[in-house]
């Protein structure tokens, strides 16, 4: 691959990766710091009933694994489930679907959900990474 090519992916991959990372945080911080609401979307969207202490415990355990796929660790299975889980999410938004003008917003999960498959599916190009600072150096130089 032409480096200009390998250098312009990786820089779009990272910031595939950056929103990703910012929408997944949001929601993290939900499940942290609005646990009342996380736990009503938890009980409304996924039929699963949580109380506020495990939630806020679900939230700092998202924390902790979103800042391994933001840096790129673990690539394969990091991106993989960053994918399965938005997959779900958007899929569980099924019936808002159905009432689109009432809910335009649920629909920004399916561009969402097209950027999670395309760094999945990309993930070996992604070389702006802490767990590929050699490679990244060998592409960039």
């Amino acid at each position: 691959m032409p480096v200009q090519l390998q250098k312009n992916l990786s820089i779009s991959l990272l910031t595939l990766r950056l929103g990703i990372f910012l929408v997944f945080f949001m929601w993290g911080l939900d499940k942290i710091i609005a646990t009342e609401h996380a736990v009503n979307v938890f009980s409304g969207f996924y039929g699963i009933n949580l109380s506020p202490s495990v939630m806020i415990a679900l939230g700092l355990l998202q924390m902790v694994f979103l800042f391994a796929f933001l840096l790129g660790l673990w690539r394969n299975k990091t991106y993989l489930a960053i994918l399965i889980l938005h997959l779900v999410s958007t899929l569980s938004s099924f019936a808002k679907y159905l009432d689109p003008m009432n809910n335009l917003l649920f629909f920004a999960a399916w561009p969402m959900l097209a950027a999670c498959l395309a760094l999945y599916l990309l993930r070996d190009y992604d070389t702006i990474t802490l767990g590929n600072a050699t490679k990244t150096q060998a592409v960039v130089s």
